[in-house]
């Protein structure tokens, strides 16, 4: 069970969920390299291990990623979401989508809305 939201995570923990995301589409084997890349392609500055590993850790922890040696460069690593880190992506997306009030599918919104009352389709639901 998650015991998190999209909502209950930092901003820099939220991109680094997309970070990771967009580092697997992107590449075969993705690196934590990558995943700087993405982050900072998402704005965050704050890179260096001081932050990127403390958070990507948590997130492990959390069990949002996966994180594990690579296959050809031990001094690597590569991480990928878990089912958990897709979900707790998808509310984030769907949360966006809802406060800038674009229309979502009702095929991609989860079974229950992330809150009683919210505007989608244009219409109040919950």
């Amino acid at each position: 069970m998650i015991d998190q939201t999209a909502a209950d995570l930092t901003s820099y923990k939220r991109d680094l969920l997309l970070a990771v995301y967009r580092a697997n589409q992107a590449n075969e084997i993705p690196v934590g390299a990558d995943v700087k890349r993405e982050l900072e392609a998402l704005g965050q500055t704050n890179t260096a291990g001081g932050q990127f590993y403390p958070r990507l850790n948590e997130l492990v922890e959390q069990g949002f990623l996966t994180k594990s040696d690579h296959p050809d460069d031990a001094r690597g690593f590569t991480c990928s979401l878990t089912e958990e880190g897709n979900t707790v992506l998808t509310q984030l997306f769907v949360r966006n989508a809802i406060s800038l009030d674009i229309d979502v599918a009702e095929l991609d919104l989860p079974a229950e809305p992330p809150r009683p009352g919210l505007r989608l389709h244009g219409r109040t639901r919950g």
